[in-house]
């Protein structure tokens, strides 16, 4: 039904309509008896008589009566009637008129907005600014005297360090009010940058990171969403805080996110192959794995739970190494035994770099000569091929007389006939069973094929290939893999309370194919919830790599070297 037009009530009394709007009410109203008109606008009590009575005349006369008015819903007619001269014989007694409920919150709002914005206006400018708007301590990294001296010797003078990521930091409210509205006016501040912490611009704040940080400012070629520094690392936690230590929800946010790997497997598509490539230092070699056409854009929430197998174990990974090496009889006990009487282990050969994080290549005269020797013949075991070079073994056996001529002279020191007669016995006893110098050089280098055990020949580990006549055989070069895990860093010297052999399977392998590698549920047995080590994914994984080469941005600008000192003194 429309109301348009609708009209109140003949009894409505606009006069005793009750307003809450209204400011004042009358004083008597908590006694249940306000007066009918109410305190003014202003608050003055408006009390007075219950009516204006009325004269009433017939019609000749001048005389008449006065005629009470009191309206009915105030009791209608008084018995005592108007007084003689007219006036209303019943009023309201005047009253002191009180604030309405509406009124006295107005006030209190009134009164805080103006505490609050007195109070603004103290923090903003009055000498405490920077300590009150402070959201807590700086990471020790980044505070104590230290570092303040160094940057004021490189002429920034900030006694709280604010101005160093924050650079409106020192400016004045008016200044940051001018910015806000024109940020917003640009579209570059609106609610939705407020709300969504990924959203909002860190442009300005990240740049005063990578002035001493920028080597460090780059993930991956193919980030679709990249992150701000400040979002992962949390400064303003007290002293004693780790800003490397980063929530793996932060991570899970991009890798657990459908959109985001999506976004990036397609700009990989885009991208040249070489952007990807992981460096490694000079003396360290990988384990050849080829990335993903679409980039390693797995969805991942945890390690435990739905982190990929390591490529390096995929079906059809090999070893490439050429060389021929058997871990399961090396460590098959006493029957290989080292010079001094031990059995072989794992750390017989694989040795701990200086960092103990990873392992110094397997050199043959540190690991393998003690029982490879390499002698000539087994009489005279001082005097041995060298090894590393086929045209030099070649050489050696050329020279075989000046070899055994020189052994004497050393070991026991012979001299004139003695030392001829010596040699003479050598080379022939070596021609008795080699008649000719052809036949012993392909023997040192692809063995006797009939002798019931092969002797130490070159390719009894090595794989060599025969050339044309005049030429050195060709042995193909052995650099084993010391990284397997190019894009992720393990530390033996956390594991060493493990066996070997409880992440490696050397025990059972045959062949130098064999990928030796523990699968990632071996390493989830400890590195889970259940297993109760930390499986943070910056246990095995850095955000940060350095820019590639081809990917274009700006150079690092040079740290004052005051700077650099203070980073490096910080404890």
């Amino acid at each position: 039904m429309s109301t348009e037009g609708r009209q109140p009530s003949p009894e409505f009394d606009e006069t005793r309509y009750e307003r809450p709007q209204k400011d004042w009410i009358c004083g008597l109203a908590c006694d249940g008896c306000p007066c009918r008109l109410g305190p003014s606008a202003s608050g003055v009590c408006r009390a007075g008589p219950d009516c204006q009575p009325l004269l009433v005349t017939a019609p000749g006369e001048t005389k008449g009566l006065w005629k009470c008015t009191r309206p009915a819903d105030w009791g209608g007619p008084c018995q005592e009637g108007p007084r003689p001269d007219g006036s209303c014989c019943r009023s309201t007694p005047p009253c002191v008129p009180v604030r309405s409920l509406r009124a006295r919150r107005g006030l209190l709002v009134s009164a805080t907005v103006t505490a609050a914005l007195g109070l603004l206006l103290f923090t903003l400018f009055g000498p405490a600014r920077d300590r009150v708007i402070t959201p807590g301590l700086l990471s020790a990294v980044h505070s104590g005297p230290h570092f303040s001296a160094a940057h004021a010797a490189a002429g920034v003078t900030d006694p709280n360090g604010c101005a160093q990521c924050h650079p409106a930091a020192h400016q004045s409210p008016a200044n940051w009010a001018a910015t806000s509205v024109r940020l917003a006016a640009t579209g570059a501040l609106t609610p939705a940058h407020l709300l969504a912490r990924e959203a909002r611009d860190f442009r300005a704040m990240d740049a005063a990171c990578q002035a001493c940080h920028l080597p460090h400012s780059f993930h991956v070629a193919n980030v679709a969403r990249d992150t701000s520094c400040s979002v992962c690392h949390l400064e303003h936690q007290g002293r004693g805080q780790n800003l490397l230590e980063v929530n793996s929800a932060h991570c899970s946010a991009c890798h657990g996110s459908t959109k985001d790997m999506g976004d990036s497997a397609l700009l990989a598509r885009k991208l040249d192959p070489a952007l990807f490539e992981k460096k490694l230092s000079a003396n360290r070699a990988g384990f050849p794995v080829a990335r993903p056409p679409a980039g390693l854009t797995a969805l991942i929430t945890s390690f435990a739970e739905d982190h990929p197998e390591f490529r390096a174990n995929l079906p059809g990974s090999r070893d490439p190494t050429a060389l021929a090496f058997n871990h399961a009889l090396h460590l098959s006990g006493p029957n290989i035994p080292l010079l001094d009487g031990r059995a072989l282990d794992c750390r017989a050969c694989h040795v701990p770099d200086p960092t103990g994080a990873l392992m110094l290549p397997v050199k043959f005269t540190l690991h393998c000569q003690s029982c490879h020797g390499l002698p000539i013949d087994a009489s005279t075991p001082s005097v041995v091929v060298p090894h590393g070079s086929p045209e030099n073994a070649r050489e050696f056996l050329r020279a075989l007389p000046a070899a055994y001529s020189d052994d004497a002279v050393r070991r026991l020191g012979l001299a004139g006939k003695p030392l001829r007669d010596y040699v003479t016995g050598k080379l022939s006893a070596l021609r008795s069973r080699h008649p000719s110098g052809e036949q012993l050089e392909r023997e040192v280098f692809f063995g006797d094929p009939s002798a019931p055990v092969g002797r130490d020949s070159c390719n009894l580990c090595h794989v060599v290939t025969a050339t044309p006549a005049g030429s050195a055989p060709s042995i193909a070069p052995v650099r084993p893999a010391d990284v397997w895990l190019p894009r992720a860093h393990f530390d033996h010297a956390r594991h060493t309370q493990l066996d070997c052999t409880s992440c490696h399977a050397a025990t059972a392998s045959v062949a130098t194919s064999d990928v030796l590698m523990p699968s990632k549920k071996t390493c989830a047995s400890c590195h889970s919830p259940k297993g109760g080590v930390t499986d943070a994914c910056t246990v095995c994984h850095g955000y940060h790599n350095p820019r590639p080469a081809g990917l274009p941005g700006t150079a690092a600008a040079p740290l004052p070297a005051a700077l650099q000192r203070a980073i490096t003194a910080t404890p």
